[in-house]
């Protein structure tokens, strides 16, 4: 991205442009606002939420401060020349600041027109509560363009005393009944004494009105204090009675409560009397049911236990007899097989010898196939070492030319 050298940023990011005025060249030099510490030292002589005429677009970076930081509600930017008024309106829309309106006066017609897109509006801007006019404005006559409005409304108005018609203007103010306010650095405030004596007097009638309220608040507060004495006696009496009250209660439903858990006790002891009877009368028949289930389960397993005795009998002669069946059957065997091995033995002694023979030469074997295949290796490396040499090559090219000659001889 390339820098704007165009433009003129200022300490809170408000970017103007950068136009050949010495204005411009003055906040070019301090990065910051035309004039800042008379702006800051004139804000508290205008009012809030004001309705603020910059008389001069020169000004745009006054409109700017009157509406950020002097909490101003609009903000009117006058200017005839419609290039000047084009690059006003750009910083004004460059910034987002919706409270500046720039208009380009017919001060013959006192008519103000609106450019948007181009399209001509004409506005009628509210009632000026502060007029702001710089030298060249006052020279050329715009404040007394507002006379019918500043002797209708008593704006404050902010004025540059060094033009040099100043000295009508002072005049022209003292009729009015203004009076100066502050001055710095030929910059100064004029209050009309009418706003301000109307002022003192909506002061006075307002601490007039607050020594009365606050008679008034005290009474009340003494009242509710009272009321509040008789509402916490009524309620200590009425809670006593209630007290009082809840005891009886209280004792009325112990008695009840009593009467009841006696009855309820008695009830319990013929419930339960009642039930253990009925459970020894059940337990009873239970026991005779299971001696008898127990005498008959005795007599089944008695002769269960004899007829298993039986059979286990039998089985065991049977065993018996397979046993000794056994046991002769594997004296013939065993006699057999000492014999059969009696027989082998020598020929597995020989076999033994022959694979320990056999062992020892594949050992020799395998030593000589190592030996063998390293000599391959070796072999090998040389074979690859004299077919890549030059010699090689020569020669290979040698017999393949010969072998062509031969063929085409024998054709």
């Amino acid at each position: 991205m390339t820098k704007n050298n165009a433009l003129l940023k200022l300490s809170d990011n408000v970017k103007l442009n950068r136009r050949k005025n010495p204005i411009a060249m003055e906040m070019a030099r301090t990065k910051d606002y035309y004039q800042k510490t008379i702006l800051e030292a004139f804000m508290t002589y205008i009012p809030e939420q004001a309705v603020i005429y910059e008389m001069d677009s020169r000004f745009v970076s006054h409109a700017i401060y009157f509406l950020k930081y002097g909490h101003a509600r609009q903000v009117y930017l006058f200017e005839t020349n419609r290039a000047k008024y084009r690059e006003a309106r750009n910083d004004v829309q460059r910034n987002h600041l919706v409270g500046i309106e720039c208009l380009q006066p017919n001060w013959d017609t006192k008519r103000f027109a609106r450019w948007d897109k181009d399209q001509l509006t004409y506005v009628t801007p509210s009632p000026a509560d502060v007029i702001h006019a710089s030298e060249a404005a006052i020279e050329a006559g715009l404040l007394l363009k507002f006379s019918a409005e500043v002797e209708k409304y008593k704006p404050v108005l902010w004025l540059d005393t060094s033009s040099h018609n100043f000295a009508e203007i002072a005049k022209w103010l003292e009729k009015l009944h203004y009076r100066l306010q502050i001055e710095q650095n030929d910059q100064a405030i004029y209050v009309s004494q009418e706003t301000k004596e109307a002022e003192e007097e909506k002061n006075e009638l307002e601490a007039k009105l607050l020594e009365r309220l606050e008679t008034y608040k005290r009474q009340i507060n003494q009242l509710q204090q009272e009321c509040e004495q008789q509402i916490s006696h009524m309620q200590s009496e009425q809670a006593k009675k209630l007290a009082v009250m809840e005891t009886e209660h209280r004792a009325v439903v112990k008695k009840l409560d009593e009467e009841m858990q006696l009855k309820t006790v008695q009830v319990k002891k013929i419930a339960a009397m009642e039930t253990e009877h009925r459970a020894t009368v059940r337990r009873l028949e239970e026991e005779v049911k299971q001696q008898a289930e127990l005498a008959k389960q005795h007599e089944q397993e008695t002769k269960q236990s004899q007829k298993e005795t039986r059979e286990a009998r039998q089985v065991v002669q049977h065993i018996s007899d397979a046993l000794n069946a056994e046991k002769a059957m594997n004296h013939d065997l065993n006699k057999r097989i000492f014999a059969l091995l009696a027989e082998e033995k020598p020929v597995l002694l020989t076999m033994e010898k022959r694979q320990t023979q056999q062992q020892k030469e594949l050992s020799s074997l395998r030593y000589e196939n190592r030996k063998l295949a390293r000599n391959l290796t070796i072999a090998t490396e040389k074979y690859q070492r004299l077919n890549d040499t030059k010699v090689i090559r020569v020669m290979r090219k040698y017999w393949n030319f010969k072998k062509k000659r031969r063929l085409r001889n024998d054709t």
